[in-house]
């Protein structure tokens, strides 16, 4: 048996096809009635494709996406934070752990589980119509409502409250009334909508055909004469400038209607309608009756979680990184991003079926929550410092799209380079661009300097990185809608239209995982690193106020060859560390409410003896740099609720002569008052805001050397602890930067090389 295991252990170390040398057919031990043995019947040889590409087919991945968009029951067009994200992942676990050679070769996987700031589930979403004396049900959805502001989400819970998971649905019934028009919703009065359900044509409020005040305008002035009910109806086309239902599942017009109590708003397609009889608008109108059945419960904070599979490699101590996200199971979701999720699985499924061992570990993730605000990877990547420094890329495929006439797509590839210290190659882009061309596919790279996908959260830790996605990245009217993404038409009968496309794109993925440690291509442009920054986000479980929300500052770091770390929420901050560190960004105290407001739940705060260690850091010739928020901040200084933690930051910050206190700062710009190297050619400094709500938290700081200010009050000052230094931000916003934009770049440079000169 060791001899045995032996052999085994060297054809799999070596990328030998243990399947090719196995026989069979083999009958020796048979034997005849008449007790003589069989004759032995000739050797059939199991062949194995090994080309691994081969395994890659529009009819497999179109498979894999028709299941992966089936699971469950047909209940809302979304389901991100919700229990259908989790029957997707445990699908795509169920099918990895059914292929064998990856097994045999050391397949792990990993469930990451964390929390988001709002989630949904679905319960009922009904619709049956009467017609003749009988109820037929037809397929119909509902929105979630705001992905922020609890208040505006709150009218998407059929009971109105936060955290109840009863199942308690509202049923409502009436006879129709249809609005096609302006003016038939000019003609709606009190009395003619009361007790009825109005059948709402979407184009009407269409966000992305008509202008996005008008649209929410037209649907409040339905909503506030309380119908019974409001049924979005949408219909098919591929015509640009007409209709297809963008948005209508995902933050409608409706989303933004603060009416109370707002009827219940669900979503049926036209099409859908027809096994009730009802075979265009003229039909609506002759039914006898409508009921809706709506059940639907938010959550905050809610529960997501990711999928890491790790597929060992010839070289264990690189890897390359490929991901999608995976929050539209239940749904048509074909485009964004089923067909990402499922082209993962394709790839997994062509290393195993192909016995090919790559060159180094490749790790497929699927990222939870993506549609909630890019939540799965900026976790993934705060909480993967390790496997981060030892990759050679990331890859994330977000994802096909079916383009409306008269757009031609190509397959993209976006990524932020480093244009704004010097270089703006695109150097994983064009890699892959080459690499891909031997295969007869062509890609198109492109620079742009925001937040497109999961990759971008890895920008901040210079990974290389890229988007990879079918669009046309110069024609647009609006991506979503010229690709049919979040619309209730992202079938995978759209998604057969563009298969050969779909195919090239699982083949871009694939050539990422095995060829880019072969050809080792100089892929970073930043010096090796010779220093070490920590962001500490160990009690900051906001996910968006972490390293990788901070896209440029991190590139200032790398550029000047300083290794960007992050320790992730809910880890302890320890010695180790701190070791051969030389700046830690403490982030803000942050926590999301407690269901039904119970802080006894879990509340962040330092610990005494994390306390302790920083200050013994920092005295002993540290550099830290304390930061605060008065918000919870999102999508690069976005400004949202309050943060009910700010005061929490002042037992570490007590340590050094600083105190945070109440009332914010009335401004968010800073005047640079000082000459000091860290302010150097700053003249001024922008702080996180939106709509005059400011996010900078008040603090005094004795004995220290103020830098800037806004009016009278500092908004950063420099301490002197020990030998070494504290860097006090009156906010975390600071340190990024909202759409992409630099205002703050100089600063990050100075900060960076003051860093490196220390």
């Amino acid at each position: 048996m060791r001899k045995a295991a032996r052999l085994i252990a060297l054809f799999t170390a070596t990328g030998l096809c243990l399947g090719a040398m196995v026989e069979k057919g083999s009958t020796a031990d048979e034997k005849l009635a008449d007790g003589e043995p069989a004759p032995r019947r000739p050797r059939e040889r199991r062949t194995v494709q090994r080309d691994p590409f081969a395994q890659i087919t529009v009819d497999g991945l179109l498979d894999t996406l028709t299941h992966l968009t089936a699971i469950g029951d047909h209940n809302g067009w979304r389901h991100s934070t919700s229990r259908g994200e989790e029957q997707a992942i445990a699908w795509v676990e169920e099918r990895l752990e059914q292929m064998r050679f990856l097994h045999i070769r050391g397949l792990e996987l990993e469930r990451q589980h964390f929390r988001t700031y709002l989630g949904i589930e679905f319960h009922q979403t009904r619709i049956h119509l009467r017609s003749d004396g009988e109820f037929i049900e037809v397929p119909a959805d509902a929105p979630p409502g705001d992905r922020e502001r609890i208040d505006l989400a709150l009218r998407f819970d059929s009971d109105g409250a936060l955290n109840d998971s009863r199942r308690d649905p509202v049923v409502v019934e009436g006879p129709p009334v249809v609005v096609r028009s302006v003016a038939d919703i000019d003609a709606l009065t009190p009395s003619r909508v009361s007790g009825r359900v109005v059948f709402l044509d979407y184009r009407v409020i269409d966000r992305v055909i008509n202008d996005r005040a008008v649209a929410i305008e037209r649907a409040w002035r339905v909503a506030e004469l309380q119908p019974a009910g409001i049924v979005m109806v949408t219909s098919y086309s591929n015509r640009r400038g007409l209709s297809h239902g963008s948005f209508a599942s995902d933050l409608p017009a409706f989303t933004w209607v603060e009416v109370d109590p707002l009827p219940p708003v669900l979503l049926v397609r036209l099409e859908d309608l027809d096994v009730a009889g009802v075979e265009g608008w003229n039909d609506l109108v002759s039914l006898e009756s409508v009921r809706l059945t709506w059940d639907v419960d938010l959550h905050s904070p809610g529960d997501s979680s990711l999928l890491m599979a790790r597929i060992p490699g010839r070289d264990p101590s690189r890897a390359v990184i490929l991901g999608a996200h995976i929050d539209s199971p239940n749904t048509p979701g074909a485009f964004d991003n089923g067909s990402g999720s499922a082209a993962l699985v394709e790839v997994a499924r062509a290393l195993d079926r192909s016995r090919t061992v790559p060159p180094v570990d490749v790790y497929l993730v699927w990222f939870g929550s993506h549609e909630r605000g890019v939540y799965g990877s900026a976790v993934f990547a705060s909480a993967n410092s390790e496997l981060i420094d030892r990759s050679l890329a990331m890859l994330q495929m977000d994802c096909l799209g079916r383009p409306v006439d008269d757009i031609s797509n190509s397959i993209t590839l976006e990524s932020w380079p480093f244009g704004r210290f010097g270089d703006d190659r695109l150097t994983w882009g064009n890699y892959l661009d080459g690499a891909v061309s031997g295969r007869g596919i062509a890609t198109e790279t492109v620079a742009y300097y925001g937040l497109v996908s999961d990759n971008s959260n890895f920008a901040a830790y210079d990974l290389p990185n890229a988007n990879l996605i079918y669009m046309n990245p110069y024609d647009i009217l609006e991506i979503h809608y010229d690709n049919h993404l979040h619309d209730p038409y992202e079938t995978v009968e759209l998604a057969e239209e563009v298969g050969d496309a779909y195919q090239e794109m699982a083949e871009v993925l694939l050539t990422a995982a095995l060829e880019t440690a072969e050809d080792d291509p100089q892929l970073r442009v930043t010096p090796l690193p010779t220093r070490r920054a920590l962001f500490v986000g160990s009690h900051t479980e906001a996910a968006h106020m972490s390293a990788s929300s901070f896209t440029d500052f991190g590139m200032a770091l790398a550029w000047e060859g300083i290794d960007v770390d992050t320790l992730p929420y809910g880890s302890d901050l320890t010695a180790a560390d701190l070791e051969d560190t030389d700046l830690v960004i403490a982030l803000p105290i942050h926590d999301y409410p407690s269901a039904e407001g119970d802080l006894s739940l879990y509340d962040e705060a330092w610990t005494t003896a994390e306390i302790d260690l920083l200050e013994d850091w920092v005295r002993g010739g540290g550099l830290l740099v304390l930061t605060n928020s008065a918000h919870r901040l999102k999508y690069l200084n976005y400004v949202y609720e309050d943060n009910e933690d700010w005061n929490d930051v002042n037992p570490l910050a007590q340590r050094f002569g600083v105190r945070y206190a109440a009332g914010g700062l009335a401004g968010s710009t800073a005047s640079v008052i000082s000459s000091h190297p860290l302010v150097a050619g700053v003249p001024s400094l922008l702080l996180a805001s939106h709509n005059e709500v400011y996010n900078g938290v008040r603090f005094t700081a004795a004995g220290s050397q103020e830098l800037a200010r806004i009016g009278t009050r500092p908004a950063i000052a420099l301490v002197a602890a020990g030998s070494g230094e504290v860097l006090v931000l009156a906010d975390l916003g600071i340190l990024g930067a909202p759409g992409g934009e630099a205002p703050n770049l100089e600063f990050w440079r100075n900060l960076a090389e003051y860093v490196r000169n220390r």
